[in-house]
């Protein structure tokens, strides 16, 4: 209805018509009314789906719907866009989109009807010219569009060179969008430039505010005779010490053990008070809020917190003492907690341990320098008593559901430049483990103490994979000749790990954790607590690094009450929005991250063009093979068109492709030889041809004819005719001079 005819059939007098269709416009923003030019509708009456855009480089796109009530698992099916019903909708808006076809096998199609909310200002792409014109092409590849720069828009860009550019015309029917060049970057092949490309891209923060750093500079560590706060503990005593990567940039957790009498353990996990240092409201606190996470690049970091908190007044340096919160965790001889309890505390750390040097002193065949190794042999007892308890965690954990995936991680390696100098294996040893097993335990622990002073918190939250999901994964597995059991059961703590442990140290090992991690769902924050499924927990958060997680500082606020005795409940829609804005950076971060790792990649192979390498299938798409290169871990892709000893069709259900004539089969996980064809520095991807590799999975005869004819969509093969049997031998013909008898016709 048009806003008139509301107020027509309303009765609406005319002082109050003004107020009405202000009320109308803004439900309208809400996304509780649709506005189709100028008509209003309720959502539900027209099959209307409200929700993310995401588009793709060809121009179409998807709306992920969003989940009413929160409810992930009720939102449907991602909504196909076609190139032509996006409505100048951009990867990142907030759409409504109508329903408008459903296929049998439950895939929707529709269009847009509205743009609610933008979800992007600003652009980053390469400047281009030619004659008169100018335009931006984005460096994502989920934006198709170019964006046209008027002669007052261009600044001092030149061709070429990385930009980023507000957006002054957004794309819509008949007209091009348009921008403004706001600053240069440089041309690509930088590493610096891509960096701070990458920068504005996820939009990331370099610079803190004037005021925050003020109030940075303002924060003081406690000096050795200031008296305690009160409810404050004195834990100088304690045998405490950090074990950080050689490059770490803060230190915010340290560690203790103690024995106890029957054979248990006091695990002591003191985190940083960094609460203390950043008030809530205050312009650290605000802009803490906003960046969400600190970012970590291979040169340098972008901290969530002014360097000066996180460098010098919370970092728990050894031989100073520092404010802690501190969860006191005991055990029994079988790794069992029997208690748990939280405290403020002032701890002086013993030692800033490497995990090098720790893992020297409790792994004889682990490397590192000798200073780091004396370091850490002055505290070989408390290491060792922590290596005790971790591993009977670990063995706890995994009885009870946790899941072990054994994929490796890698680290570039730069020169004094910034340039790669390679692409190395990120070494783990027996210390990672044991920090892991202590942080782990101890955000459980305070998780579980969240939950039982009732309210909202924040907690961290991995929901199982969907049953569709599971269902692909158990018949590939099955095809492996693997005891699978139901998909119902991989979907329990535990089910999936037992796959994992029967696949250990076979040759389809890495194929199995592959798929197995591609099924999960992503984990998030939330103010209620559930399930974490990769570790089998009903109740988890994180608590360990408030230093470089929004999320740890706000689960820091909420005890500091719950210790102060303070039952007041905080506001559960406030604490929702918290967790979504905070999952979001997060995936802010990762994605810069990835991103920066990718480039240096790219650049580190452009260097190997020509070489050969070995390395195995890491992904198959409808468009090409990817497959990452052992020892630098570096993924590079070869399209399909490039195999040209047969024709290819993708097989989704198996994550392989199979050859038409030849029957040869490509799957993830399985070993190839290939080499370096080409690097595309922008894109971040390494092009790579195929030498070797491969299995002839279609057996021939009729089973190998009928997978491949399912393959191809071909008619099925029918079976070979058997030879007929031999007809008896025609009577010779009349020579055409002998004419045949006639009948002659009888006479009525």
């Amino acid at each position: 209805m048009a806003a008139r005819e509301v107020i027509r059939a309303l009765g609406v007098p005319a002082d109050q018509r003004p107020a009405l269709r202000k009320r109308m416009r803004a439900l309208a923003e809400e996304g509780k009314l649709v506005r189709v030019r100028a008509r209003f509708a309720l959502p539900a009456s027209l099959s209307l789906v409200r929700g993310l855009f995401r588009g793709h480089r060809s121009g179409i796109g998807f709306v992920i719907p969003e989940a009413p009530g929160g409810e992930d698992g009720a939102r449907g099916p991602d909504l196909f866009i076609g190139g032509a019903r996006t409505r100048g909708a951009l990867d990142g808006d907030t759409v409504a989109a109508r329903v408008e076809k459903v296929q049998p096998d439950g895939r929707r199609e529709g269009s847009v009807l509205e743009i609610i909310e933008r979800g992007r200002a600003s652009v980053v792409g390469r400047y281009m010219t030619e004659g008169r014109r100018a335009w931006v092409e984005p460096q994502e590849e989920r934006v198709p569009h170019l964006f046209y720069v008027g002669p007052s828009g261009r600044g001092e860009a030149r061709k070429g060179e990385w930009v980023e550019a507000e957006i002054t015309r957004y794309p819509a029917s008949g007209q091009d969008p348009q921008c403004r060049v706001v600053r240069s970057f440089g041309y690509p092949e930088d590493p610096a430039v891509e960096q701070k490309l990458i920068i504005a891209k996820w939009g990331l923060a370099e610079e803190f505010p004037r005021a925050a750093l003020q109030e940075a500079e303002a924060c003081r560590p406690p000096a050795e005779d200031d008296p305690l706060a009160p409810g404050e503990e004195d834990l100088r005593g304690l045998e405490a010490f950090t074990i950080d990567p050689r490059t770490a940039r803060d230190r915010d957790d340290a560690v203790s053990v103690e024995r106890l009498p029957g054979g248990g353990w006091r695990l002591g996990v003191h985190i940083a008070d960094v609460g203390r240092c950043v008030p809530e409201g205050s312009a650290m606190d605000q802009e803490a809020a906003r960046r969400g996470n600190s970012v970590y690049f291979p040169d340098r970091a972008l901290p969530m917190l002014p360097p000066r908190v996180t460098g010098e007044v919370c970092s728990l340096a050894a031989g100073l003492p520092r404010r802690t919160l501190s969860a006191f965790l005991d055990f029994d001889a079988q790794g069992l907690r029997r208690s748990a309890r939280l405290a403020f505390g002032r701890i002086r750390s013993r030692a800033s341990l490497t995990y090098e040097g720790a893992g020297a002193v409790l792994d004889e065949g682990a490397e590192a320098e000798a200073g780091e190794r004396e370091a850490a042999a002055r505290l070989e007892g408390p290491l060792r008593g922590l290596w005790a308890l971790a591993g009977k965690l670990h063995a706890r954990r995994m009885a009870e559901g946790s899941l072990d995936f054994d994929l490796p991680e890698a680290f570039v390696l730069l020169d004094h430049k910034g340039d790669p100098l390679a692409v190395e294996r990120s070494a783990r040893n027996r210390a990672h483990r044991l920090i892991e097993e202590c942080m782990l335990a101890a955000n459980r622990a305070v998780a579980e103490h969240l939950a039982g002073a009732g309210g909202a918190a924040v907690y961290r939250v991995h929901e199982p994979p969907v049953l569709e999901k599971l269902q692909s994964l158990r018949l590939v597995l099955t095809r492996l000749g693997l005891p699978v059991p139901p998909a119902e059961a991989l979907a329990e703590p535990g089910g999936l790990q037992k796959v994992l442990d029967a696949v250990r140290g076979r040759e389809a090992e890495r194929y199995v954790n592959l798929l197995s991690l591609r099924s999960m769902k992503l984990a998030r924050y939330e103010s209620a607590p559930a399930l974490h499924f990769g570790l089998g927990f009903e109740r988890y958060t994180h608590f360990t690094s408030p230093i470089r997680r929004y999320a740890d500082l706000l689960v820091h606020r909420r005890l500091a009450r719950l210790l102060r005795g303070d039952r007041g409940r905080p506001d559960p829609r406030a604490l929702a929005r918290h967790c979504e804005a905070v999952s979001e950076r997060e995936r802010a971060a990762e994605g810069a991250e990835r991103e920066m790792v990718d480039f240096l990649k790219a650049l580190y192979m452009k260097g190997k063009i020509g070489e050969r390498f070995a390395g195995h299938v890491s992904g198959v798409t409808a468009f090409g093979i990817f497959a990452e290169l052992e020892g630098s871990f570096v993924e590079g892709m070869c399209p399909l068109e490039w195999l040209t000893d047969d024709y290819y069709a993708f097989l989704p259900d198996e994550h392989a492709v199979l050859g038409r004539r030849t029957g040869k089969r490509f799957r993830l996980g399985d070993p190839v030889t290939v080499r370096v064809e080409g690097v595309d520095l922008a894109r971040r991807q390494v092009s790579l041809l195929l030498l070797a590799g491969g299995t002839r999975e279609a057996a021939p005869g009729e089973e190998g004819a009928r997978r491949l004819a399912r393959a191809f969509g071909m008619r099925r093969p029918q079976r070979e005719k058997r030879p007929a049997r031999e007809r008896p031998a025609r009577a010779k013909r009349r020579p055409r001079t002998e004419a045949p008898p006639r009948k002659r016709r009888r006479r009525r």
